[in-house]
Protein backbone atom coordinates (compact mmCIF):
# COMPACT_ATOMS: atom_id res chain seq x y z
CA UNK A 1 0.00 0.00 0.00
CA UNK A 2 1.55 3.11 -0.69
CA UNK A 3 3.01 5.34 2.21
CA UNK A 4 1.02 8.56 2.87
CA UNK A 5 -2.19 7.68 1.37
CA UNK A 6 -4.89 6.70 3.86
CA UNK A 7 -6.71 3.47 2.60
CA UNK A 8 -10.34 3.15 3.26
CA UNK A 9 -11.71 -0.35 3.82
CA UNK A 10 -15.33 -0.12 4.23
CA UNK A 11 -18.33 -2.82 3.80
CA UNK A 12 -20.91 -4.91 5.58
CA UNK A 13 -19.70 -7.28 9.06
CA UNK A 14 -21.30 -10.04 6.76
CA UNK A 15 -21.57 -10.68 3.29
CA UNK A 16 -24.70 -12.18 1.93
CA UNK A 17 -25.94 -11.92 -1.86
CA UNK A 18 -28.96 -9.48 -0.45
CA UNK A 19 -25.91 -7.02 0.69
CA UNK A 20 -23.57 -7.24 -2.44
CA UNK A 21 -24.99 -4.42 -4.12
CA UNK A 22 -24.36 -1.81 -1.37
CA UNK A 23 -20.79 -3.08 -1.95
CA UNK A 24 -20.56 -1.96 -5.68
CA UNK A 25 -22.40 0.91 -3.98
CA UNK A 26 -18.93 1.73 -2.15
CA UNK A 27 -17.23 1.26 -4.98
CA UNK A 28 -18.50 3.76 -7.24
CA UNK A 29 -17.62 6.60 -4.57
CA UNK A 30 -15.71 9.07 -5.51
CA UNK A 31 -14.31 12.62 -3.78
CA UNK A 32 -12.65 15.69 -4.84
CA UNK A 33 -9.35 15.61 -3.86
CA UNK A 34 -6.86 18.58 -2.90
CA UNK A 35 -5.47 18.65 -6.22
CA UNK A 36 -9.37 19.37 -7.77
CA UNK A 37 -9.36 15.73 -9.13
CA UNK A 38 -12.09 13.66 -9.00
CA UNK A 39 -10.68 10.20 -7.41
CA UNK A 40 -12.44 6.53 -6.44
CA UNK A 41 -12.82 7.08 -2.67
CA UNK A 42 -12.61 3.49 -1.34
CA UNK A 43 -9.66 1.40 -1.73
CA UNK A 44 -11.08 -1.85 -0.42
CA UNK A 45 -13.99 -3.85 1.04
CA UNK A 46 -14.96 -6.26 3.69
CA UNK A 47 -15.90 -9.58 2.33
CA UNK A 48 -16.49 -11.84 5.51
CA UNK A 49 -18.51 -15.29 4.59
CA UNK A 50 -18.04 -16.50 8.18
CA UNK A 51 -18.06 -15.14 11.88
CA UNK A 52 -16.47 -15.85 15.13
CA UNK A 53 -19.22 -15.78 17.24
CA UNK A 54 -18.64 -16.66 21.61
CA UNK A 55 -21.88 -19.55 21.48
CA UNK A 56 -21.99 -21.90 18.33
CA UNK A 57 -25.28 -22.01 16.81
CA UNK A 58 -25.11 -25.77 15.19
CA UNK A 59 -28.37 -24.77 12.88
CA UNK A 60 -25.65 -22.21 11.04
CA UNK A 61 -27.98 -18.63 12.31
CA UNK A 62 -25.59 -16.03 12.45
CA UNK A 63 -22.24 -17.50 11.31
CA UNK A 64 -22.50 -16.52 8.34
CA UNK A 65 -22.86 -17.42 4.75
CA UNK A 66 -20.00 -20.35 4.33
CA UNK A 67 -20.98 -22.27 7.74
CA UNK A 68 -22.52 -24.93 6.07
CA UNK A 69 -19.33 -25.13 3.47
CA UNK A 70 -16.98 -24.63 6.47
CA UNK A 71 -18.20 -27.96 8.43
CA UNK A 72 -18.64 -29.95 5.45
CA UNK A 73 -14.74 -29.10 4.50
CA UNK A 74 -13.75 -29.67 8.33
CA UNK A 75 -14.98 -33.10 7.95
CA UNK A 76 -13.57 -34.01 4.53
CA UNK A 77 -10.47 -32.82 5.89
CA UNK A 78 -10.83 -34.70 9.37
CA UNK A 79 -11.75 -37.92 7.66
CA UNK A 80 -8.43 -38.01 5.40
CA UNK A 81 -8.91 -35.49 2.42
CA UNK A 82 -6.63 -32.87 1.53
CA UNK A 83 -6.63 -29.10 0.14
CA UNK A 84 -7.41 -29.62 -3.21
CA UNK A 85 -10.60 -31.40 -1.52
CA UNK A 86 -12.17 -28.10 -0.30
CA UNK A 87 -15.43 -26.66 -1.61
CA UNK A 88 -14.78 -23.47 -2.68
CA UNK A 89 -16.66 -21.27 -0.02
CA UNK A 90 -19.65 -18.59 -1.32
CA UNK A 91 -17.45 -15.91 0.21
CA UNK A 92 -14.75 -17.05 -1.95
CA UNK A 93 -16.28 -16.81 -4.77
CA UNK A 94 -17.75 -13.31 -4.18
CA UNK A 95 -14.59 -11.65 -3.45
CA UNK A 96 -13.67 -13.33 -7.02
CA UNK A 97 -16.39 -11.44 -8.28
CA UNK A 98 -15.76 -8.08 -6.85
CA UNK A 99 -11.94 -7.85 -6.84
CA UNK A 100 -12.36 -8.76 -10.83
CA UNK A 101 -15.10 -5.94 -11.38
CA UNK A 102 -13.51 -3.25 -9.13
CA UNK A 103 -10.13 -3.89 -8.39
CA UNK A 104 -10.32 -3.30 -5.14
CA UNK A 105 -8.77 -5.15 -2.03
CA UNK A 106 -10.47 -7.54 0.02
CA UNK A 107 -10.31 -7.98 3.15
CA UNK A 108 -11.53 -11.10 5.42
CA UNK A 109 -11.23 -12.58 8.60
CA UNK A 110 -9.90 -15.82 9.47
CA UNK A 111 -10.69 -18.40 11.79
CA UNK A 112 -8.88 -21.33 10.45
CA UNK A 113 -6.26 -20.35 8.19
CA UNK A 114 -5.90 -23.58 6.38
CA UNK A 115 -9.22 -24.19 6.37
CA UNK A 116 -10.32 -20.86 4.66
CA UNK A 117 -7.16 -19.15 2.74
CA UNK A 118 -5.87 -21.88 0.33
CA UNK A 119 -9.35 -21.27 -2.07
CA UNK A 120 -8.38 -18.14 -2.20
CA UNK A 121 -5.14 -18.65 -3.65
CA UNK A 122 -6.04 -18.38 -7.56
CA UNK A 123 -8.45 -16.74 -7.22
CA UNK A 124 -7.07 -12.99 -5.76
CA UNK A 125 -3.68 -12.10 -6.66
CA UNK A 126 -0.46 -10.63 -4.97
CA UNK A 127 -1.42 -7.57 -2.29
CA UNK A 128 -5.62 -7.58 -2.91
CA UNK A 129 -5.98 -9.88 -0.11
CA UNK A 130 -5.80 -8.89 3.38
CA UNK A 131 -7.14 -11.62 5.80
CA UNK A 132 -7.58 -10.84 10.16
CA UNK A 133 -7.51 -12.76 12.95
CA UNK A 134 -10.63 -12.19 15.13
CA UNK A 135 -9.50 -10.03 18.59
CA UNK A 136 -10.70 -12.92 20.27
CA UNK A 137 -7.81 -15.07 18.56
CA UNK A 138 -4.31 -14.10 20.01
CA UNK A 139 -2.37 -16.65 19.52
CA UNK A 140 0.86 -16.91 17.66
CA UNK A 141 0.60 -20.59 15.18
CA UNK A 142 -2.53 -19.16 13.96
CA UNK A 143 -0.85 -16.03 12.61
CA UNK A 144 2.12 -18.11 11.74
CA UNK A 145 -0.14 -19.96 9.47
CA UNK A 146 -1.85 -17.16 7.55
CA UNK A 147 1.30 -15.45 7.34
CA UNK A 148 3.25 -18.29 5.75
CA UNK A 149 0.12 -18.36 3.19
CA UNK A 150 -0.12 -14.79 3.02
CA UNK A 151 3.83 -15.27 2.13
CA UNK A 152 3.24 -17.84 -1.10
CA UNK A 153 0.83 -15.49 -2.87
CA UNK A 154 2.05 -12.11 -1.58
CA UNK A 155 -0.96 -11.07 0.51
CA UNK A 156 -1.28 -7.98 3.23
CA UNK A 157 -1.84 -9.67 6.53
CA UNK A 158 -4.38 -7.66 9.41
CA UNK A 159 -3.96 -8.06 12.83
CA UNK A 160 -6.42 -7.25 15.73
CA UNK A 161 -5.66 -6.25 18.80
CA UNK A 162 -6.85 -8.44 21.97
CA UNK A 163 -9.85 -7.30 23.91
CA UNK A 164 -7.98 -7.05 26.87
CA UNK A 165 -5.46 -4.83 27.38
CA UNK A 166 -3.88 -5.08 31.04
CA UNK A 167 -5.28 -5.14 34.59
CA UNK A 168 -3.54 -1.65 35.63
CA UNK A 169 -4.97 0.27 32.86
CA UNK A 170 -7.27 2.12 32.73
CA UNK A 171 -8.86 4.52 30.01
CA UNK A 172 -8.97 7.55 31.93
CA UNK A 173 -5.05 8.00 32.16
CA UNK A 174 -4.20 5.46 29.45
CA UNK A 175 -2.16 8.94 27.60
CA UNK A 176 0.10 8.47 30.57
CA UNK A 177 0.75 4.94 30.99
CA UNK A 178 4.41 4.08 30.42
CA UNK A 179 4.59 0.65 31.60
CA UNK A 180 4.30 -2.15 28.51
CA UNK A 181 0.68 -3.17 28.68
CA UNK A 182 -0.49 -6.88 28.31
CA UNK A 183 -2.22 -5.54 24.92
CA UNK A 184 0.77 -4.26 23.10
CA UNK A 185 3.36 -7.11 24.62
CA UNK A 186 0.82 -9.67 22.72
CA UNK A 187 0.48 -7.21 19.68
CA UNK A 188 3.34 -6.91 18.91
CA UNK A 189 4.45 -10.98 19.65
CA UNK A 190 2.22 -12.13 17.20
CA UNK A 191 4.21 -9.94 14.12
CA UNK A 192 6.84 -11.99 15.44
CA UNK A 193 5.20 -14.82 14.30
CA UNK A 194 4.26 -13.41 11.28
CA UNK A 195 7.76 -12.56 10.13
CA UNK A 196 8.79 -11.15 6.69
CA UNK A 197 5.76 -10.45 4.18
CA UNK A 198 5.77 -9.10 0.82
CA UNK A 199 2.64 -7.45 1.57
CA UNK A 200 2.21 -5.26 4.22
CA UNK A 201 1.44 -6.43 8.15
CA UNK A 202 -1.51 -4.46 9.21
CA UNK A 203 -2.08 -3.60 12.72
CA UNK A 204 -5.64 -3.13 13.47
CA UNK A 205 -6.66 -1.41 16.36
CA UNK A 206 -10.33 -2.54 17.50
CA UNK A 207 -10.32 -0.88 21.09
CA UNK A 208 -10.09 -2.82 24.40
CA UNK A 209 -12.79 -4.18 27.10
CA UNK A 210 -12.22 -2.40 30.17
CA UNK A 211 -14.35 -1.57 33.05
CA UNK A 212 -14.65 2.42 32.36
CA UNK A 213 -15.10 2.27 28.88
CA UNK A 214 -18.51 4.20 28.95
CA UNK A 215 -20.85 3.56 26.10
CA UNK A 216 -17.72 2.50 23.55
CA UNK A 217 -18.11 -1.04 22.91
CA UNK A 218 -14.74 -1.33 23.15
CA UNK A 219 -12.65 1.72 24.29
CA UNK A 220 -10.03 3.25 21.82
CA UNK A 221 -6.78 3.55 23.20
CA UNK A 222 -4.77 5.28 20.68
CA UNK A 223 -1.75 6.00 22.35
CA UNK A 224 -1.36 2.63 23.10
CA UNK A 225 -1.73 1.13 19.35
CA UNK A 226 0.75 4.04 18.64
CA UNK A 227 3.60 3.06 21.14
CA UNK A 228 3.10 -0.82 19.70
CA UNK A 229 3.20 0.83 16.02
CA UNK A 230 6.56 2.52 16.84
CA UNK A 231 7.66 -1.06 18.45
CA UNK A 232 6.85 -2.90 14.98
CA UNK A 233 7.59 -0.62 12.19
CA UNK A 234 3.52 -2.23 10.91
CA UNK A 235 0.89 -0.13 9.15
CA UNK A 236 -2.02 0.71 11.43
CA UNK A 237 -5.75 1.11 10.56
CA UNK A 238 -8.82 2.40 13.37
CA UNK A 239 -11.47 -0.32 13.33
CA UNK A 240 -14.05 2.54 14.93
CA UNK A 241 -17.18 -0.10 14.15
CA UNK A 242 -15.58 -2.08 17.02
CA UNK A 243 -14.74 0.40 19.24
CA UNK A 244 -17.79 2.51 19.01
CA UNK A 245 -20.47 -0.58 18.73
CA UNK A 246 -24.17 0.27 18.67
CA UNK A 247 -24.42 2.78 21.82
CA UNK A 248 -22.16 5.32 19.91
CA UNK A 249 -23.30 4.98 16.25
CA UNK A 250 -24.02 8.35 15.73
CA UNK A 251 -20.62 9.21 16.68
CA UNK A 252 -18.32 7.33 14.53
CA UNK A 253 -18.20 9.25 11.70
CA UNK A 254 -16.60 12.09 13.88
CA UNK A 255 -14.80 10.18 15.83
CA UNK A 256 -12.94 8.76 12.78
CA UNK A 257 -12.73 12.19 11.44
CA UNK A 258 -10.76 13.16 14.49
CA UNK A 259 -8.93 9.93 14.61
CA UNK A 260 -7.60 10.04 11.27
CA UNK A 261 -5.81 13.25 12.11
CA UNK A 262 -3.59 12.03 14.62
CA UNK A 263 -0.17 12.50 14.48
CA UNK A 264 3.12 10.93 15.24
CA UNK A 265 5.89 12.48 17.04
CA UNK A 266 7.72 12.98 13.39
CA UNK A 267 4.55 14.58 12.27
CA UNK A 268 3.32 11.43 9.99
CA UNK A 269 -0.30 10.39 10.36
CA UNK A 270 -1.31 7.87 13.08
CA UNK A 271 -3.30 5.65 11.44
CA UNK A 272 -2.75 4.52 7.61
CA UNK A 273 -6.42 3.40 6.94
CA UNK A 274 -9.45 2.76 8.36
CA UNK A 275 -11.27 -1.05 8.42
CA UNK A 276 -15.65 0.44 8.95
CA UNK A 277 -18.42 -1.58 9.15
CA UNK A 278 -20.90 0.17 6.44
CA UNK A 279 -24.06 -0.94 5.08
CA UNK A 280 -26.50 -3.63 6.19
CA UNK A 281 -25.70 -7.17 7.38
CA UNK A 282 -27.43 -9.94 9.09
CA UNK A 283 -24.90 -9.40 11.40
CA UNK A 284 -24.00 -6.32 13.45
CA UNK A 285 -25.94 -4.00 11.60
CA UNK A 286 -26.38 -1.58 14.28
CA UNK A 287 -22.81 -0.35 14.68
CA UNK A 288 -22.93 0.23 10.58
CA UNK A 289 -23.07 2.98 8.52
CA UNK A 290 -24.87 4.00 6.49
CA UNK A 291 -23.91 3.96 2.61
CA UNK A 292 -24.50 7.65 2.60
CA UNK A 293 -22.77 8.61 5.79
CA UNK A 294 -19.62 7.24 4.22
CA UNK A 295 -20.07 9.12 1.56
CA UNK A 296 -19.78 12.15 3.72
CA UNK A 297 -17.04 10.56 5.57
CA UNK A 298 -15.40 10.44 2.47
CA UNK A 299 -15.71 13.92 1.60
CA UNK A 300 -14.38 15.51 4.43
CA UNK A 301 -11.31 13.30 4.99
CA UNK A 302 -10.25 14.16 1.01
CA UNK A 303 -9.85 17.48 2.27
CA UNK A 304 -7.09 16.84 4.69
CA UNK A 305 -5.92 13.40 3.59
CA UNK A 306 -4.75 12.29 0.42
CA UNK A 307 -6.96 8.75 0.00
CA UNK A 308 -6.04 5.79 -1.67
CA UNK A 309 -7.77 4.13 -4.35
CA UNK A 310 -7.74 0.36 -5.61
CA UNK A 311 -5.29 1.34 -7.81
CA UNK A 312 -2.79 2.38 -5.31
CA UNK A 313 -2.96 -0.94 -3.30
CA UNK A 314 0.02 -2.52 -4.39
Amino acid sequence: MKQNKLAVVAGPCSIDRKNLHEIYEIAAMTVTNREGVTQKAIAGTRIVGIKSRTELDPSGKGMGIDFEVYMHNLKSLTAGGCIVDLVVPPSVEIAEEVFRKTGMLVATEVMSPLLQLPQYGNRIPAKKLMPWNPAVNQLGWPILQTAELCRTYGWHLGIKNGKWVGEHVHIANSEDFSGITTMEKTWAGLTAYAGKLEGDIVLIHRGVDVPDKGDYRNAPVHNIAKRTKIATGAKLFFDPSHAHGPKMRKQIVYAVLDALQLKMDDGSFLYDGILIETGTSETDTDQHITTAELQTLVTELAAVRDLATPEDII
